[in-house]
């Protein structure tokens, strides 16, 4: 079998104490950071949390007693966006990092979001922090980047990167599988065979197919009630399509692994029934289809201490 690119990210051949015993001793806090196009899903020992991908900033008034740049992440930023002199950016298109700056202050945020209990990185320490963070399958080239950024902001005492849609694949507590993950930005399809990613691809055919046809706002998407409208239902046709041509391709030589659905777009109403008839079988979708991704790369970050 060829072995893929991601590979030598996942396995590895030491031998570590024991998960149970490092976490009752306190010595170790593990972070699972999906930081998605639309959202930031963030898992930690002790929370769990979501917020918009998204970086807003803007200069103060002369009337005002705030003086420079006012800025804000998440769904600050959503509030500041409303001023009329606000700089709207999204660090993450088609699931990749396209502004460093501003894809660090969604790093932070995520991390401060997740450690605000005493077992927290600011009382453990960079010593005892473990982070795996996820990037769609055709994002390698930006692998060892992403990498070198977290370890000079938090110096971990482990970092790895890797295809996000593995946490799903783990989440669900499987080793073989098709993960099909409907985000913003892309569509993750990535098959799976004892855990090793073998043949995938990150579709542009997204939730952004809708949202962006709606409302050409940068932030439309964060109002999920823009789902419901009736100009939306030719466009959930049209990416339940994009999906399964794009799965076929995948399914080619792998008919028999199965396939399993996670990602927000599979809350977007009609899509679950489109694809099942579209498939003319019943799909499998996961447990918590949003946060997912974010749960199993959490689950990976806990097997080592």
């Amino acid at each position: 079998m060829r072995v893929s690119r991601w590979t030598t990210i996942l396995i590895e051949q030491r031998y570590v104490p024991s998960l149970n015993e490092c976490h009752l001793l306190g010595i170790v806090t593990s972070i699972g950071l999906d930081v998605g196009t639309g959202f930031v899903k963030c898992v930690s020992d002790t929370a769990t949390k979501r917020f918009p991908s998204l970086y807003v900033y803007r200069h103060a008034s002369s009337w005002e007693e705030k003086r420079g740049r006012i800025e804000a992440v998440g769904d600050e930023a959503v509030e500041l966006s409303k001023n009329p002199d606000a700089v709207v950016i999204r660090p993450v298109m088609q699931g990749s990092p396209v502004n460093e700056g501003a894809f660090m202050k969604l790093v932070k945020k995520a991390v401060e979001l997740v450690s605000q209990k005493k077992d927290a990185v600011a009382s453990q320490g960079p010593d005892n922090l473990h982070i795996v963070i996820g990037l769609p399958y055709e994002a390698r080239a930006q692998r060892d980047s992403v990498k070198r950024l977290i370890q000079r902001e938090y110096r971990p005492a482990a970092c790895r990167v890797v295809p996000q849609a593995i946490g799903t694949l783990v989440d669900a507590g499987k080793t073989d599988a098709i993960i099909v993950s409907v985000g913003q930005g892309t569509t993750e399809m990535v098959a799976f065979q004892k855990m090793v990613p073998v043949k995938g691809l990150s579709s542009h055919h997204a939730v952004s197919d809708i949202s962006s046809r709606l409302d050409a706002s940068k932030i439309s998407y964060v109002a999920c009630e823009i789902f419901g409208d009736s100009k939306a239902g030719p466009l959930v046709d049209m990416l339940a399509d994009s999906i399964i041509d794009d799965l076929n391709s995948i399914r080619q030589d792998l008919k028999t692994l199965p396939v399993l659905f996670s990602g927000g777009g599979m809350m977007i109403p009609r899509l679950c029934k489109l694809l099942e008839s579209k498939l003319s079988e019943k799909i499998e979708i996961s447990q918590d289809p949003v946060m997912s991704n974010a749960l199993g790369l959490f689950k990976l970050a806990s097997q080592r201490c």
